[in-house]
């Protein structure tokens, strides 16, 4: 009895070509997505800025008073269920104190804190206590006086904790004039130069604190 060997074909210039398009066009598709994602968490992060601006001077409108500055908020008739913290006064100066707070506990008498406790009860904002709100790259939102930013003196702001500079960088170039130190944008560290530098720093966190004035 013979034993026929079978001849081994390998794969042709054609075959490896199809495969390799094949392939090209999965990991594009997948950059893709992932651009798509992070665009998309970009958009959410400028989203909060638009929430607590629109939240801010909805109570201005309502109260004639900044939210967590109002030196009468325990006169507003807000009710406060039982186990939720409890209301305080801000010293009513026109200016949001206590920057550089992550309001990360649900009672807080700062006023940056009880600036979103205000809203809350005022039913312009959702969350919990005297908690700072969170952006989708993990940092807190608060809405404050930007002290912590030299040489910004905007009177009330929207402030992200812990933003990476490509995020910050991108959200200053969508939103403002694509610089760290000037315009209605700015941080306490120069995200641009992170990122424009010879050596760029995309998800380094320059700034520790961004802030967009309203």
């Amino acid at each position: 009895m013979s034993i026929q060997k079978k001849r081994q074909r390998g794969f042709t210039l054609i075959e490896i070509a199809i495969v390799l398009v094949i392939i090209g066009l999965l990991i594009g598709g997948v950059l893709k997505g992932q651009e798509l994602i992070y665009n998309q968490k970009v958009k959410s992060t400028y989203d909060a800025y638009r929430q607590y601006t629109a939240a801010m001077y909805g109570y201005q409108d309502r109260f004639k008073a900044i939210p967590g500055d109002d030196a009468n908020a325990t006169t507003r008739g807000f009710i406060v269920a039982v186990g939720d913290p409890a209301i305080a006064d801000g010293g009513g100066n026109g200016s949001i104190a206590g920057g550089n707070n992550l309001c990360n506990t649900a009672a807080s008498a700062v006023e940056v804190c009880q600036a979103n406790y205000h809203l809350r009860l005022a039913g312009f904002l959702s969350g919990q206590g005297t908690r700072s709100a969170t952006h989708p790259f993990g940092g807190a939102v608060n809405l404050e006086a930007p002290t912590q930013v030299a040489g910004f003196t905007a009177q009330t702001a929207v402030c992200w904790f812990s933003l990476t500079n490509k995020a910050a960088q991108q959200l200053d170039t969508s939103y403002d004039d694509g610089r760290a130190t000037t315009g209605s944008m700015r941080g306490n560290a120069d995200y641009t130069a992170a990122m424009t530098g010879a050596v760029p720093l995309p998800d380094t966190v320059t700034a520790t604190w961004t802030c967009m004035s309203n």
